[in-house]
């Protein structure tokens, strides 16, 4: 009976190291998985954010300036000379176009939510951003040497009416309806991003 006491021992003791090696072998793949999976969410999120930041950046790069209003115009100006029995008149019609919008996207600030599913964007105001004459030519002229119209009067004059048209029509509302048509853009572009929800503040 002795023998066989003595013989159970060594194999108690075997199936404790076992079990203890075992458990040990666990704990350790456990507290791997727990450090891997910490790291490899961290990981993944910060690159989404990243992912999500860049795709952003490159796309207001991409636009840089946004026209969202254009206005088209026409006119026509006379200019009249007189010495004596001299007479000199020029009457010209010209076009012009007014662009409005944003000037440089690549300048919008904007944040975007932890969860990265939402996006609040600042968007500039608008402003005019050109008021070119695209087409002009003489309806009517007389022109005398004693009394000449010259083409850099006629250009003055152009652009004096030009200038006073562009007044006229931002203070009827130009501007903001450039910036509401901005947002909405704006807006479209980060949904088309994949954003779930986009605020666009001024």
């Amino acid at each position: 009976m002795e023998n066989k006491k003595e013989k159970s021992h060594p194999i108690l003791t075997k199936v404790a190291l076992r079990l203890t090696t075992i458990i040990t072998l666990a704990l350790i793949a456990t507290l791997v998985f727990v450090i891997l999976s910490t790291h490899i969410k961290k990981t993944f999120f910060t690159e989404k954010k990243e992912i999500h930041e860049a795709m952003v950046t490159q796309q207001l790069l991409s636009v840089q300036e946004l026209i969202t209003q254009k206005y088209r115009y026409s006119d026509i100006i006379t200019l009249k000379k007189s010495l004596g029995f001299s007479k000199s008149y020029s009457i010209v019609k010209f076009t012009g176009i007014i662009r409005a919008g944003i000037e440089d996207l690549s300048s919008i600030k904007y944040k975007i939510s932890s969860d990265k599913t939402a996006i609040t964007l600042n968007l500039p105001h608008a402003k005019v951003l050109g008021n070119e004459i695209v087409a002009q030519s003489v309806f009517d002229e007389k022109r005398s040497v004693f009394v000449p119209i010259t083409v850099q009067e006629i250009f003055d004059e152009i652009d004096s009416v030009r200038n006073s048209i562009a007044e006229e029509v931002v203070g009827e509302g130009l501007l903001d309806e450039a910036d509401s048509e901005a947002k909405k853009a704006v807006t479209q572009m980060m949904y088309a991003l994949g954003f779930e929800s986009v605020i666009v503040e001024n």
